[in-house]
């Protein structure tokens, strides 16, 4: 948190860097920025993250965090409102990303609109994934 490394569990030396091409798009930077913060303040939330991603290269064109801070003025900003949610806080999405999974099968042949998806959980690495709650067949 707050930038401070908790635990290093591995370390690459660096390597001779080539040119950086920023992919961050200033006006939907802009726009995005400003939709969320109407979002958070609509919603009377007490934050907001959004990330907008080109699909087809990976590119990010655009993120943004609500509360954030004038990075020429640090003045009275607390340490929480400076950290970028968006790579910085572990979450998981759940939800929000299950209509681009389904989607996503659904393109590929992979299911169709009869198909009913088994929520059993299942281990990756060691780690448990399930959802929320279990829905009989």
């Amino acid at each position: 948190r707050y930038g401070r490394v908790i635990e290093d569990i591995s370390s690459t030396d660096s390597q001779a860097a080539h040119n950086l091409a920023l992919s961050i798009d200033e006006r939907l930077q802009a726009l995005v920025y400003r939709e969320l913060n109407n979002a958070v303040a609509f919603n009377k939330a007490e934050s907001g993250t959004a990330v907008l991603v080109d699909v087809n290269t990976g590119e990010v064109l655009a993120m943004a965090n609500s509360p954030s801070y004038n990075p020429n003025n640090f003045a009275g900003t607390s340490k929480d409102t400076m950290r970028n949610r968006a790579i910085t806080d572990v979450f998981e999405p759940g939800s929000t990303v299950k209509p681009m999974v389904v989607m996503t099968a659904l393109q590929r042949g992979i299911v169709n609109e009869n198909t009913v998806l088994n929520t059993i959980p299942y281990r990756i690495n060691g780690h448990e994934i399930k959802d929320v709650a279990r829905y009989s067949e």
